[in-house]
């Protein structure tokens, strides 16, 4: 790409997210925002303009915006309406899908249980795309699907091949060459791990509020994790960081995991946390019955609760010691354990740090079941807005 064509393409994508971040603003304000002359950003507005990703309407009055004049300036804004992000999350028994605008607000939402084992891993892949593609058509003509990303509760390479899905026992399922197959128009695809994709629907949800050093937790059937740090994902040499669920915590835990004996997940995963209620005498039929026992003062209740709050402040006090993150955000079903359990959580966390070691502030994430599917959608929004270092560098495309 030629040099003034890619400073264009970086202030192209730079003014998208200042108008994604700030919200409308005139000309005026952009151009201060991005600390360019008004005449550039006035070409960079009118080329997005012309290419249907934002929209000139509104005015306002400089001066009650902080200007130095009275006159009335024009607002830009994004058009929300011109694109639209989805998320497929495939999980344990339930495929969840949102699609997102241009403006990160959910135009669309769909929830569906399947059953993994009647379908197999082939079975489930065609489900899943049949899904999006009667999704895709809820969406509008109009809409332009820019960009699907799948996740997974899984470890994905780089080709976007499903490594190993441990929780349904398959592995080698290639699945981002299956959605190029059926979507080879969509403009970008791409598969996740679904614990990755939590975090940033997460990242996303917090905004100017979220830790720059975080490290995000997602529990269910199995449990992974996401570091941020400096404001990154930070994915490892192989891509593979973040795989909390396996870190050793003992020889054996609670109940027989599908991978590694004695792994966090066998001490604080849903099957482990149900086991362990079973071992102290409960009769819980699942995760929410287990909560209302906690909240009835059951004894055998109050027992699970109490060693699954030792065993998970263990393994935060590791991450602590680690990663130092700013925050731990804890989210997905088997979270709902921290509410009752948040004091015994952060006297385990203390308990197993060296004194006067600084605690990272612990959270619940308000995200419901959605949030691998909103985060995938967000990952593809995020990409909508940022600069393409292939295209500029590289010369990944001419003109």
């Amino acid at each position: 790409m030629s040099m003034p064509r890619a400073v264009r393409h970086i202030n192209e994508q730079r003014a998208l997210a200042a108008l994604f971040r700030r919200g409308p603003m005139s000309r005026a304000a952009l151009a201060r925002e991005l600390g360019l002359t008004r005449s550039t950003a006035g070409s960079i507005v009118a080329g997005l303009v012309a290419e249907g990703l934002a929209l000139e309407g509104e005015t306002v009055d400089r001066a009650g915006a902080g200007a130095a004049t009275g006159r009335l300036g024009t607002l830009v804004r994004l058009n929300a309406g011109h694109a639209a992000f989805v998320g497929a999350d495939m999980g344990v028994g339930r495929f969840q899908l949102v699609a997102l605008d241009l403006e990160a607000r959910v135009i669309a939402r769909h929830a569906e249980a399947f059953d993994a084992a009647a379908l197999g891993p082939d079975g489930a892949i065609a489900r899943l795309v049949a899904l999006v593609a009667a999704f895709r058509e809820t969406l509008g003509p109009d809409r332009r699907l820019q960009g699907l990303c799948a996740t997974v509760p899984g470890i994905v390479d780089g080709e976007g091949t499903v490594v190993r899905l441990p929780i349904l026992g398959w592995s080698g399922l290639p699945l981002l060459s299956r959605l190029r197959e059926a979507f080879p128009a969509i403009e970008a695809l791409a598969v996740e791990n679904d614990a990755n994709a939590f975090a940033m629907a997460e990242h996303y949800r917090a905004g100017d509020g979220r830790a720059a050093e975080a490290v995000h937790v997602f529990m269910d059937a199995g449990i992974g994790g996401a570091i941020f740090s400096q404001d990154r994902l930070r994915r490892g040499a192989h891509g593979y960081a973040g795989e909390l669920g396996h870190l050793p915590l003992g020889e054996r835990g609670f109940v027989e995991p599908p991978v590694l004996p004695g792994s966090l997940e066998s001490f604080v995963g849903r099957e482990a946390v149900l086991a362990r209620h079973r071992f102290h005498g409960g009769e819980g039929q699942g995760l929410a019955d287990l909560l209302a026992r906690i909240a009835a003062g059951e004894p055998a209740a109050g027992r699970t609760l109490a060693d699954w709050c030792h065993h998970l402040g263990r393994a935060l006090a590791m991450i602590a010691a680690l990663s130092d993150p700013a925050e731990i955000v804890l989210g997905g079903p088997v979270a709902a354990l921290f509410e009752p359990g948040e004091a015994l959580v952060l006297a385990a966390l203390r308990a197993h740090l060296m004194p006067g070691h600084p605690l990272p502030r612990l959270a619940r994430s308000p995200l419901g079941p959605e949030g691998p599917a909103l985060g995938a959608a967000a990952l593809m929004h995020r990409q909508a807005l940022a600069v393409d270092d292939d295209l500029v560098y590289r010369g990944g495309r001419t003109g």
